[in-house]
């Protein structure tokens, strides 16, 4: 399904933005969302702004409109309905999801519906455990309203990343899209794992408690980031490449 949906994102470009707003929306609405793989076609699109095939402030606007409804249409329908969608199969087999977004807005509150729209498995249902809760609208309203302004171009980005960078030519040992993808990776890996150590500090206090992946892989991604961005930021192709960023971003 999902390559079936980037080939048609390809070869519709004069319907992008319309494409855009109803992936966003389907993906941002309760049920829809668990079935369509958004990771996957954000990045697919930011692949296109990356290229010059769409417009990057337009795509943000549309994707945070999208997402806006369909997180107000998730969470009117917990809100309304919530007796009704604990019957429904789909909900019955994310039993365990549901208990876990319960779990994560009842600790949390609003910084859980921020964070939650970040987090793959659980962006389609918090709002629907939100209204399903009961939970205030002016608690809710503000920090879901942050959350799709900044979740656009954050998932955006990694697409247009990698996208700016096809087509430049082979200079150096390494080639800039390989060194690219490397850094990202480390990038994300680092992310993660700092994450995991937060937690655990969090709720141990100690350095030395937490696991040994965490307090070797921790600093280790770090210098892994730092040594790989310096090799981009030193690499030929470094400066067209800032270029076309500079120019579909700007």
């Amino acid at each position: 399904m999902s390559d079936w949906l980037t080939l048609l994102l390809q070869q519709a470009q004069d319907y992008a933005l319309v494409l855009l707003f109803v992936l966003v929306l389907a993906e941002s609405t309760a049920i829809l969302g668990l079935l369509i793989p958004g990771t996957v076609l954000m990045l697919a699109m930011g692949a296109m702004i990356g290229q010059g095939k769409m417009d990057f402030w337009a795509a943000c606007a549309v994707g945070f409109v999208a997402a806006l409804i369909g997180d107000g249409v998730s969470y009117w329908l917990g809100y309304r309905h919530r007796q009704w969608l604990q019957r429904l199969p789909i909900l019955q087999q994310q039993r365990k999801l549901l208990v876990q977004a319960k779990m994560v807005l009842r600790q949390h509150g609003p910084v859980g519906v921020f964070a939650g729209r970040f987090i793959g498995p659980t962006r389609p249902v918090l709002p629907l455990v939100a209204g399903m809760l009961a939970m205030p609208r002016r608690r809710f309203a503000p920090a879901c309203v942050v959350a799709c302004l900044l979740w656009t171009p954050a998932f955006l980005l990694p697409g247009i990343l990698a996208g700016a960078s096809v087509g430049l030519a082979e200079q150096g040992l390494v080639g800039f899209p390989a060194l690219l993808t490397a850094a990202l990776c480390a990038v994300a890996l680092a992310i993660w794992l700092n994450w995991q150590s937060g937690l655990q500090l969090w709720q141990h206090g100690r350095w030395q408690a937490l696991p040994r992946h965490l307090r070797w892989g921790t600093p280790s991604s770090g210098l892994a980031v730092i040594g790989l961005g310096w090799l981009l930021l030193t690499h030929p192709q470094a400066g067209p490449y800032g270029a076309r960023l500079w120019a579909v971003m700007s």
